[in-house]
């Protein structure tokens, strides 16, 4: 019989903490339990996106799984980030996740296949970094009027939680409420949370607890296709944006 090894040892003693059976956390985790049951006694080794998938099932760190120990929310890795790049020029591509693809970003977002399916392009335009990770989100609902539901919005990866903050639009992907689009005040100083703040005054600010999250995006510009009816004053004032790019916030 093949020796634990040490991630086998700790999945076994992360699964036994929470009272979980095999099957518990295979369920959870939508990985099949003899293959969790393999991992766990050292007779395989689960690839990058399973141990992922397997991490954020359990609320640890991919550090915490691999190398063993403990650590804070501040110290989650946010950086194990799947990047689709163009086998020609090297360069990397912008994944685009639409509304209906957001539904499975929660469980898919750290594995390289799931990313990979997901449509790619590039864009060549002046004011978008070239520096940067980039990725495409659509968003649903009126929370951050005046940007229109079925929007795009273009963000940059934020590696740290301490960097997120000022006021600025993000995009969060949590652990329970997936995908959101919030403006973010950091409190992590004084409450130990983020502020999630809509740009529409209908819905109420609220804490995020740094330990639900999984990535965090800067958003940096949004793309509409739905071209604002309205009259010609309107337009002019600018009380509308939608139906152009924009790179303001």
């Amino acid at each position: 019989m093949a020796e634990p090894t040490r991630i086998g040892s700790q999945l076994k003693a992360l699964r036994k903490e929470r009272g979980w059976t095999q099957t518990d956390l295979a369920d959870k985790a939508g990985i099949k339990r003899t293959a969790l049951g393999a991992y766990e006694e050292g007779r395989a080794e689960p690839r990058l996106g399973v141990l992922v998938r397997l991490a954020h099932t359990l609320d640890v760190s991919l550090d915490t799984l691999v190398l063993g120990g403990t650590t804070t929310p501040l110290e989650q890795d946010l950086r194990i980030l799947p990047i689709p790049v163009d086998r020609e020029s090297n360069r990397e591509r912008i994944s685009a996740v639409s509304v209906k693809a957001a539904a499975g970003y929660a469980r898919g977002y750290g594995d390289p296949e799931w990313i990979a399916a997901l449509p790619t392009f590039d864009l060549p335009l002046p004011g978008v970094p070239r520096d940067r990770t980039l990725r495409f989100f659509q968003i649903e609902g009126d929370s951050m009027l005046p940007i229109p539901p079925d929007s795009w919005i273009l963000c940059a990866f934020t590696e740290r939680i301490e960097d997120a903050g000022s006021g600025r639009p993000y995009i969060v992907a949590t652990r329970d409420d997936g995908l959101v689009f919030k403006r973010i005040e950091n409190r992590m100083d004084i409450e130990g949370d983020l502020w999630m703040v809509s740009n529409n005054p209908s819905y109420a600010p609220y804490a995020l607890d740094p330990a639900h999250i999984r990535e965090i995006w800067r958003a940096i510009g949004w793309f509409s296709t739905d071209w604002p009816g309205g009259t010609a004053t309107a337009a002019q004032n600018g009380t509308t944006r939608a139906g152009k790019w924009s790179t303001k916030h």
